[in-house]
């Protein structure tokens, strides 16, 4: 239809053409406009046949389709058959099923109930065996009793026997100390598994051998079990008591560590604060007290090393009376020497002159040992204030419904009071002693000097 009305457009515009040709040139002749005609009435037969033969190309494309569409819809009914088929067999296959069913339950009869009692006793040891150490001593019980407890068939006597086979071997594996072999988890380079061999009491503690390493059992994301080393390890005499065990010989009696929560009281001993977590909640106003506590202990043990020092010195000048300019009690000699022929009121002056002058020497630093002495509490109050502002401070921004967000405040209070004390305590015994030790040595430059004036004065009532 459009390559008609295409025709026909055409036949329009040619006849306009034809048309306007002879208006405008000179009167064409008759035979002319009969030759244009035909070449108009032969385009149009050629146009007709072309749209003859699509037209039949198109009945024929419709014939294929039609002829798709018949076989797919046979296809469907064919499938449509052989489902409706293999629903009925399968509605057939569950009637036997559930009838195959019945009758196994009814030939069951007390064999059923006891196993269901079995999968029941299972589903609560199973737990219990597969968090515990023996299990990796002894492989292979978890999975055996799951394939009875899930099993759809009835099993026989020697599969029954699992059960309370795995139950005994637990009991048994309480009383052993013993070693095995097993992979641990966070034991091998940069924390990743590796195998190690492990001791083992009972079933509470386990320790590699090498690192003396103690580890607990762990739960996956998939539900199954591993072993793997404590973050942080037990210390003191738990260490040393397994390391003790590991090295014991066969018939040596020794003390073992034994956690009967299975790893939950090591794994709170690991995480119980060190020194140096300690020194950490004490934040900045704790470092500082410690600072000043390592200062004073420096200067107290150097005073104590000098006054000792010095006071031995002085004894041996004492006996010997050399003069000199080796200790303070040798250059009140030195002085005494350099005024042995003025009087005696000059003479006690010259000596009093220079003990107060040795005086300084001897009493150096003392003061400062007792600024530090003090300056600590004070320091530690500050501390405490600190912390209680942190603490109410967590307390207004987040509430007081979790303790943990108020612990950092209260820490810092309490470890710098804590601090402040443990810095003042020693330096003010440090300080009473430098202090004691000072004031021997200034006797004694007190006793010479008052020896030498009294004994200058027996002289001259000798001599007069």
């Amino acid at each position: 239809m459009l390559t008609f009305k295409s025709s026909l457009k055409a036949l329009g515009a040619a006849s306009l053409l034809g048309l306007g040709s002879f208006l405008v040139a000179a009167p064409a002749s008759a035979q002319s406009l009969a030759d244009v005609v035909k070449r108009i009435q032969a385009d149009s037969n050629e146009m007709s046949a072309e749209n003859q033969q699509r037209l039949r190309e198109f009945q024929q494309d419709k014939a294929a389709q039609a002829a798709k569409m018949a076989d797919a819809r046979a296809a469907l009914n064919a499938a449509e058959g052989k489902g409706r088929a293999l629903g009925a067999e399968f509605d057939a296959n569950e009637a036997t099923l559930g009838d195959l069913e019945a009758q196994v339950s009814a030939q069951a009869g007390d064999f059923q109930e006891l196993l269901g009692q079995f999968r029941s006793a299972a589903g609560e040891t199973m737990p219990e065996i597969a968090n515990s150490i023996a299990n990796f001593d002894y492989q292979g019980r978890v999975e055996g009793i799951a394939e009875i407890a899930e099993a759809r068939t009835l099993p026989n006597r020697a599969q029954l026997e699992r059960l309370p086979k795995a139950m005994l071997q637990e009991m048994i594996a309480q009383s052993e100390v013993k070693t095995f072999n097993s992979t641990v988890d966070g034991i091998g380079p940069d924390g990743s598994n590796a195998d190690a061999e492990l001791l083992r009491v009972g079933v509470f503690t386990a320790a590699t051998t090498a690192g003396k390493k103690f580890v607990e059992v762990r739960k996956g994301a998939d539900g199954d079990t591993f072993l793997q080393v404590f973050g942080q390890q037990p210390s003191g005499a738990f260490a040393g008591a397994m390391g003790s065990l590991i090295n014991a010989g066969p018939d040596q009696v020794v003390r073992a560590p034994v956690d009967p929560s299975k790893g939950n009281l090591f794994g709170i001993l690991g995480d119980l604060p060190k020194l140096s977590d300690r020194i950490k909640q004490g934040g900045p106003v704790g470092a500082v007290i410690m600072v000043l506590l390592a200062i004073g202990l420096l200067i107290g043990l150097y005073k104590i090393f000098t006054l000792v020092t010095m006071g031995g010195a002085m004894r041996r000048t004492a006996k010997t009376r050399q003069a000199g300019d080796g200790n303070p009690l040798a250059r009140v000699f030195e002085t005494y020497e350099q005024n042995r022929g003025s009087d005696i009121e000059t003479l006690e002056l010259k000596l009093d002159e220079q003990i107060l002058k040795e005086s300084p020497r001897i009493e150096r630093f003392n003061d400062i040992i007792k600024v530090l002495a003090s300056v600590s509490p004070l320091l530690g109050l500050l501390g405490t204030v600190v912390g209680m502002i942190i603490t109410f401070t967590a307390i207004t921004i987040y509430g007081a419904g979790d303790p943990k967000l108020m612990a950092g405040g209260i820490s810092v209070a309490l470890m710098t009071t804590v601090f402040g004390l443990v810095a003042a305590i020693p330096l003010l015994l440090i300080h009473a002693v430098v202090s004691s030790m000072a004031r021997g040595n200034q006797q004694i430059l007190d006793e010479q000097a008052a020896g030498l004036i009294a004994e200058k004065a027996e002289s001259l009532r000798g001599v007069a």
